[in-house]
């Protein structure tokens, strides 16, 4: 009886360790050990960074938000690297532009990312109330880091939630991004400071309300999954699929609230390609319907092809 006890702990014990410890350690190699959060682990290039206090502080509410919903205590790292040595740790260009990983790691850039200079430039030819509203959000200098950064660090850790049960890969792509923007809009509503939800929402309002994406290449959803990563290559392209993806997710957080959540992950798990194999679009909007409901069917539909 006292073997198969001890037998029973050891095992218990030994799931628990492959849970806590999926962090992929061999990106951390280069980078300071910050040891700023109790939540989760941090990791800098430089050894003193500045300004990612509050961008921790962000992630320790969203965490403390998701391990609620989804019922987990997740390990993981965040890496915070400048732009000179952004493709040593990166899967992708630009500089600074958030990025998550199936090896539980989180990438944030440190300074003023790429993305953050270019929009900063494209908006300081503007006048009259948009920058007044920008500034009213972003502050008088407009830094555009607090969305790229701040804002888009709690959908890569929504990604972290999607990659702790499921293999490396995803049935859509479309589905896992869309689901990493409900996540962010759902955090960014229930942290203690409001200000993060609407600088993400303000700025993406202006890019759409204004046409500011430009005449893109690609922009339907079976574009997005056969040309995913020459669209992140074109930058704006993809910029524009996320805001696309951010409108739906509000929505759909408006009309659900919290539950959403859980059922949308759900979903993704249900689907893992690894598990059922390739599902056809037919098969694929029942199961939608099953896991999400008709309405969410409905709000899901995507009409920007032409």
């Amino acid at each position: 009886m006292r073997s198969s006890i001890i037998l029973v702990l050891i095992l218990v014990s030994s799931c628990k360790q492959v849970k806590s410890d999926w962090i992929d350690r061999s990106l951390h190699e280069g980078l300071y050990n910050l040891d700023y959060s109790e939540s989760f682990e941090t990791y800098s290039i430089n050894k003193n960074p500045k300004n990612i206090k509050n961008t921790i502080g962000n992630l320790e509410e969203a965490k403390v938000y998701f391990d609620a919903i989804f019922k987990e205590d997740l390990s993981f790292a965040v890496l915070f690297v400048d732009n000179q040595n952004w493709d040593k740790y990166a899967y992708a260009p630009p500089p600074g532009m958030p990025q998550s990983f199936y090896g539980g790691n989180i990438l944030l850039g440190l300074g003023k990312s790429v993305m953050a200079s270019r929009w900063e430039q494209t908006l300081s030819q503007f006048s009259g109330s948009e920058i007044d509203t920008l500034k009213f959000h972003f502050g008088d200098s407009i830094d555009l880091d607090l969305f790229f950064r701040d804002g888009l660090s709690l959908h890569e850790l929504a990604h972290l939630y999607q990659f702790v049960k499921i293999d490396d890969g995803m049935q859509r792509r479309w589905l896992s991004e869309l689901f990493a923007n409900l996540c962010q809009v759902g955090a960014a509503k229930n942290l203690s400071n409001n200000s993060v939800y609407y600088q993400m929402d303000v700025f993406q309002q202006l890019l759409i309300d204004k046409e500011l994406w430009g005449d893109v290449q690609y922009r339907s959803l079976q574009d997005f999954e056969e040309h995913y990563f020459d669209i992140m290559k074109l930058g704006r392209n993809y910029g524009w699929y996320q805001t696309q993806f951010y409108v739906i997710a509000k929505q759909l957080h408006e009309k659900y609230g919290d539950d959403v959540l859980q059922n949308f992950r759900n979903l993704l798990i249900a689907i893992d390609p690894k598990k059922v194999s390739e599902i056809e679009d037919d098969k694929l909007e029942l199961l939608i319907e099953q896991y999400l409901g008709k309405e969410a069917l409905n709000i899901i539909n995507w009409d920007h092809d032409s």
